[in-house]
């Protein structure tokens, strides 16, 4: 499996399917993870139903699986229908519960809590005035943050594809670092899946 936690810096890049750009129809979303020189990582895609992806939009249920480029398995995120507030469960390959990522009511903010197996282990904060950073803490302290990449006005009009930015800002266990990578996934499928849309 590669190891996450040499990298302080993780790049999210969604693929963008082209059926999905000249039909306007909902396809399962496709990731690249890379390293900061754009070395290939891992891969994740979506297991999801049509109608689901048609009609309940960014609500669905649905499975996310990340992969090495050689295909091994690395975890699988799971979640149901939601109206309000999504939870993820994720397992590493071995089936292993790895945590989860739970979305909390707040007005006026985006907040989340990731949980280990047995007990909350961060929580995550994403500013009313800065819609595209999501700052991880644990006691009062930043030990992670994701943002998204600006893509400039054209790209962020007609495109889908979104890039984000994973950054450690302290030292990180392969868990953690997978639970981060899930929860960049859920920040891209709640806030900015139907962008082209609205």
């Amino acid at each position: 499996m590669a190891d996450l936690t040499g990298y302080n810096t993780l790049v999210v890049r969604q693929v963008v399917e082209r059926l999905e750009v000249f039909t306007g129809l909902e396809t399962e979303n496709r990731y690249e993870v890379l390293s900061p020189d754009g070395a290939s990582l891992l891969y994740a895609y979506e297991e999801s139903g049509f109608l689901g992806r048609q009609l309940l939009r960014n609500h669905r249920p649905l499975k996310l699986h990340v992969v090495e480029p050689g295909g091994s398995h690395v975890l699988t995120a799971s979640r149901g229908f939601f109206f309000f507030l999504s939870h993820m469960h994720v397992h590493g390959a071995d089936g292993r519960a790895i945590g989860s990522v739970h979305r909390q009511f707040t007005f006026l903010k985006r907040r989340f809590r990731l949980e280990g197996p047995a007990t909350q282990i961060a929580g995550v904060e994403g500013p009313l005035f800065k819609p595209n950073t999501f700052m991880i803490t644990r006691d009062g302290g930043e030990i992670a943050r994701i943002a998204k990449q600006w893509g400039g006005i054209l790209r962020e009009g007609f495109s889908k594809a979104d890039t984000f930015n994973v950054e450690f800002s302290t030292p990180h266990d392969q868990d953690f670092s997978l639970l981060v990578l899930a929860m960049a996934l859920v920040i891209d499928l709640e806030f900015f899946e139907n962008k082209g849309r609205r």
